[in-house]
């Protein structure tokens, strides 16, 4: 039976891309929003027998919306190594993973990407929590495949507890 996939269940992790071989990628936590925008570039040449369209690829880009939490002081929160990493102009790696996709954490669904952050913002309405906003350029298209979480990560997850929960790293070297 078809069932409509909740925007609760679309989670992103995130690493950078030099630490793939030593670091499991972390997941943002208090996520409100995000949105992968996908784009081509067309051209249009007028012929004697009609317009002849060429397509290309155009800019990709993520639009991530969280709020700003404090952990306690032995964790760093993945939103001050996002903005360090904005800063540092770091190559980063990020995965929209479908945590309701699989069965017992295994073969989740993951759109795979490479790219940088372009765009960090920080508002503090008086009335309001702190809004942190990411701009993330995609290089290329990205890649389409599944990955899982631990029993244990899946199970922290589902239950919105608020530890990080992490993708296990490559072991690779470069």
């Amino acid at each position: 039976m078809a069932s409509v996939i909740s925007g609760k269940d679309m989670l992103l992790f995130f690493r950078k891309r030099a630490d793939h071989a030593t670091v499991d990628a972390s997941k943002l936590r208090f996520q409100t929003e995000h949105s992968i925008s996908m784009e081509k570039e067309s051209e249009s040449t007028q012929t004697k027998d009609g317009n002849v369209v060429t397509v290309s690829d155009g800019e990709n880009t993520a639009d991530i919306s969280s709020l700003a939490y404090r952990e306690d002081d032995t964790t760093i929160e993945v939103w001050k190594e996002l903005k360090r990493n904005f800063q540092a102009n770091d190559l980063m790696e990020m995965w929209q993973v479908d945590i309701n996709s699989g069965l017992n954490g295994t073969d989740l669904d993951a759109d795979y990407f490479q790219g940088y952050f372009t765009s960090f913002e920080l508002s503090s309405a008086a009335d309001g929590n702190v809004e942190l906003s990411y701009t993330f350029a995609i290089n290329g298209n990205g890649a389409e495949g599944t990955d899982s979480l631990t029993p244990e990560q899946l199970a922290e997850v589902r239950n919105a507890q608020y530890d990080y929960e992490t993708l296990k790293a490559t072991g690779e070297g470069v």
